[in-house]
């Protein structure tokens, strides 16, 4: 009897061993290193995203003064080197099925993007404005170039990325690196003199390698999500520590940035990541400690402003509230304690997931906070419009002062779609025409009120219904919303597709209330490319499968 449970007792665990070995060897063919585990495709493809993550946001020829075609140029570059190595590859003989697999293969985001591009270049032969078109140089050098290098960017690196965590992590460095430059502007400390050449009365909204805040802002919501997805996924106190440190340093950088629509991003990438750190506690630990770690980063801020004896920029009042209003130390010690709570709670059940009613009933929350925030603004927005809001109405009631006269610019973008014929509401009047068409039809009335001219709407989606009409923004919005939904159904199985979901959740969110430009816009089209990346490389039919062995 002794005998047969000995042989018994072997034979099960050479049994559990060989179901190790295949996890592990699975595993491994999904968690590709930057070696010789990945094609020669795949290498080129993953050091043009470094590129982007290192060299991009701080390329420049003439400091600050012409960042937008600096930065075009490098975008523009560098992509079609990527293309050129790739066809180079293929002429060689390497990995030519793959090729040919991977270009035709079409799915809905690949036939978005397609529609995007036919649209505009539709929409530039049409213009009036047809050169002004091409090269937006009347705009914000947005045009037809820029657009053709966002398609080339989307169909190379979405059939040849793989993902690794290490061009995050320089990603992750090279963000700090450009916040800090941030913060020291923010005292005006200016170690490189990029400032030094700008009028005084317009230094403080220019602010480190991005020039104007908004700018600089909306790159924040590029950054920090990146920070904080990998921060929540992370498992050993290294990691830890090491992307704990990158979102104190990030949501500092969102507070000098002082431009709300930051905030509005960070709202909307956080909320979404909340719903996702509920499947257990270690998440939840992890998400919290990001949460204590945001706002006790205020409190330091708060130390440097003493250091440097007062002697910084203005902030506008969300961000002043955050680091000075001590009511915030209740915050910082409310998440310190739930920090703290489910640490012991993971300790305890041992990572087990909590039941799915958890993480529904947080989407639920999520979702209706939404619905009652945007019901809110379009009640005093459209049906009550004389309560009297006080502070709040410069962010709940739309009219023309709204968002530093966005409100005006928003109000114009409807009434020229809807006035300008039929022409123009299908295809508009060219990519980054906007100021063209409002000087035509407000020139006076801007001056006259403003004294400048509006080159765009402040919010990218009714830039491009005027621009390139609804067909144009209809395909824009394809693309979004079919890489959203496919992404958040990869959040369990890829981490990087979590990570470019939420790059593009936040960044939609801002551009609501901001502009596209080539300093920061070619990273969410990157970050498509990259969600659709991981989309097309893993199938979820495949990850449901092997849903207990694909781990990024």
């Amino acid at each position: 009897m002794s005998k047969n449970k000995n042989t018994q007792k072997e034979k099960k665990s050479k049994s559990s061993n060989t179901k190790k070995t295949e996890n592990k060897k699975t595993k491994s063919s999904y968690s590709p290193s930057l070696n010789d585990t990945l094609s020669m495709h795949e290498k080129f493809t993953n050091l043009y995203v470094i590129g982007m993550f290192t060299l991009f946001p701080v390329f420049m020829t003439d400091k600050l003064f012409n960042l937008r075609k600096d930065r075009l140029h490098y975008f523009i570059g560098t992509t079609i080197v990527l293309l050129f190595f790739i066809i180079a590859t293929y002429l060689c003989g390497i990995d030519k099925k793959k090729w040919v697999k991977n270009i035709f293969k079409l799915n809905v985001e690949d036939f978005g993007m397609l529609a995007f591009l036919i649209v505009s270049v539709v929409s530039t032969v049409l213009s009036e404005y047809g050169m002004e078109a091409v090269t937006g140089s009347e705009g914000r050098d947005s045009g037809l170039i820029i657009m053709l290098g966002y398609v080339l960017c989307y169909f190379v690196v979405s059939r040849y990325y793989k993902y690794h965590k290490i061009p995050y992590d320089i990603f992750v460095i090279s963000s700090a690196i450009i916040v800090i430059i941030a913060i020291l502007h923010e005292f005006y400390i200016d170690p490189f003199n990029l400032l030094t050449e700008i009028a005084e009365n317009q230094q403080n909204i220019f602010i480190s390698t991005f020039g104007n805040i908004n700018i600089f802002s909306c790159f924040i919501c590029v950054s920090m999500p990146v920070i904080a997805a990998l921060l929540v996924t992370s498992k050993d106190i290294p990691s830890t520590v090491f992307y704990g440190i990158g979102i104190s340093i990030s949501f500092m950088g969102l507070l000098v940035a002082n431009s709300d629509s930051g905030y509005f991003g960070l709202a909307a990438f956080m909320s979404i990541l909340f719903v996702y750190s509920c499947k257990n506690a270690q998440r939840l630990f992890n998400y919290f400690l990001c949460v204590f770690l945001m706002l006790l980063s205020c409190k330091i801020f708060k130390l440097l402003t003493l250091v440097f004896r007062e002697n910084y920029k203005p902030l506008d009042p969300i961000p002043s509230f955050l680091i000075f209003n001590n009511k915030t130390f209740i915050l910082i010690a409310v998440f310190a304690c739930l920090s703290i709570l489910f640490y012991f709670v993971k300790k305890k059940n041992n990572e087990k997931d909590f039941p799915k009613a958890v993480q529904i009933t947080a989407a639920s929350l999520v979702a209706l906070s939404a619905v009652s925030l945007v019901s809110v603004f379009v009640y005093f927005s459209a049906f009550d419009k004389t309560t009297d809001l006080g502070s709040l109405a410069k962010y709940l009631r739309l009219n023309d002062k709204w968002g530093t006269h966005r409100g005006y610019a928003w109000i114009r973008s409807i009434i020229l779609f809807k006035t300008n014929g039929i022409k123009n509401m299908l295809v508009g009047s060219g990519p980054d025409t906007f100021g063209q068409i409002m000087k035509k039809y407000y020139r006076e009335d801007m001056i006259n009120r403003h004294g400048s001219v509006f080159d765009s709407a402040h919010n990218e989606f009714l830039t491009y219904l005027v621009t390139i009409g609804a067909l144009g923004l209809i395909s824009y919005i394809t693309v979004l919303v079919s890489t959203i939904i496919k992404g958040i159904r990869r959040f369990e199985y890829s981490v990087g597709a979590l990570i470019a979901t939420l790059v593009i959740i936040s960044y939609c969110a801002q551009s609501i209330f901001s502009l596209f430009t080539p300093i920061v816009t070619p990273f969410l089209f990157l970050f498509i490319s990259l969600c659709e990346g991981i989309i097309r490389r893993y199938p979820l039919e495949k990850k449901i499968k092997e849903k207990d062995t694909i781990k990024e």
